[in-house]
């Protein structure tokens, strides 16, 4: 039952971020044809031997920005960086540091990464890079997929 809890949870924080991030792309970048989030990911930290993990859980939600079927990169958000437990409110909350010049910088890094052939599973060259970009105009039109489901990481 601890477990069910701790994952609705995740998903609670997660939708914080999906929420966030894909209102503030679709309203301030243009050339996004669609936003597919990943799910949730989660590595247990827990130890038959040792108990649990005094770090706790290690919990990601990443998107794929396409800007077109073959042109995509992928941007990875963590739970503990972007949201904080709210024990009173026994809920997660966005922090201060998910905003607008964040998401930028993350979008730049991760696209320039994944022109330059650094993000295993990328697909992006420069003139499909070009058409995105800021814009007042934002891409109204981009398909979106929200995903909460949550699945074990394995490396």
């Amino acid at each position: 039952m601890e477990k069910q809890k701790t994952e609705k949870e995740y998903q609670q924080g997660s939708e914080l971020i999906q929420s966030y991030v894909t209102d503030y792309l679709v309203k301030k970048y243009q050339g996004v044809e669609k936003i597919e989030w990943q799910g949730i990911g989660v590595k247990y930290r827990n130890s038959p031997i040792l108990g649990s993990s005094l770090f706790g859980n290690y919990v990601d939600t990443k998107v794929t920005i396409y800007a077109s079927e073959n042109s995509y990169f992928t941007v990875c958000f963590q739970l503990t960086d972007e949201t904080e437990y709210d024990d009173d409110a026994k809920q997660y909350v966005r922090l201060d540091s998910l905003n607008p010049e964040w998401v930028d910088s993350l979008f730049e890094t991760e696209l320039r990464n994944a022109i330059n052939g650094g993000n295993i599973g990328d697909k992006m060259d420069k003139l499909a890079a070009k058409t995105l970009r800021k814009s007042t105009n934002g891409s109204p039109n981009a398909k979106v997929i929200y995903n909460l489901e949550i699945h074990e990481l394995r490396y």
